[in-house]
């Protein structure tokens, strides 16, 4: 019997929720955790490790995670397949904060209405901006 998955850590909000090409074939569906597994070892050349710490899941999970994600990508670009984004399923959505007093970053659920640093105390403190987010 398979473990239960656990929950992936996302900080990448898309623009689009499909990806379709002149004359679609068939489609193909990306998961979130797929989406933020390309664009941190594809577009942010991080190291599989790293997205691994980052995510909160293991470093095998992520190249299979990777393979699954570049398999449908290339099924999609050369069989002319609509890309579709899925649902965050086992999703949890963050967001960066910054302390503008000791500068250390953190990431928080996006609900999060929290006025302090961890660190510091201080009340001095933003949200970063994510890319892809509005």
């Amino acid at each position: 019997m398979a473990r239960p998955k656990k929950y992936r850590t996302i900080e990448y909000f898309l623009k689009a929720a499909e990806f379709v090409p002149q004359n679609p074939t068939d489609t193909v569906e990306i998961s979130m955790d797929e989406m933020e597994a390309m664009r941190l070892a594809d577009l942010e050349g991080m190291h599989q490790i790293d997205i691994a710490k980052l995510m909160d899941i293991s470093r095998p999970t992520v190249g299979r995670i990777l393979d699954s994600a570049h398999k449908k990508i290339a099924d999609a670009l050369l069989n002319s397949k609509r890309i579709k984004i899925g649902e965050f399923g086992k999703c949890r959505v963050v967001k960066l904060m910054k302390c503008d007093n000791c500068g250390k970053v953190w990431r928080t659920p996006t609900d999060y209405k929290g006025g302090e640093c961890p660190y510091c105390h201080t009340e001095h403190i933003h949200t970063l901006e994510t890319k892809g987010s509005e």
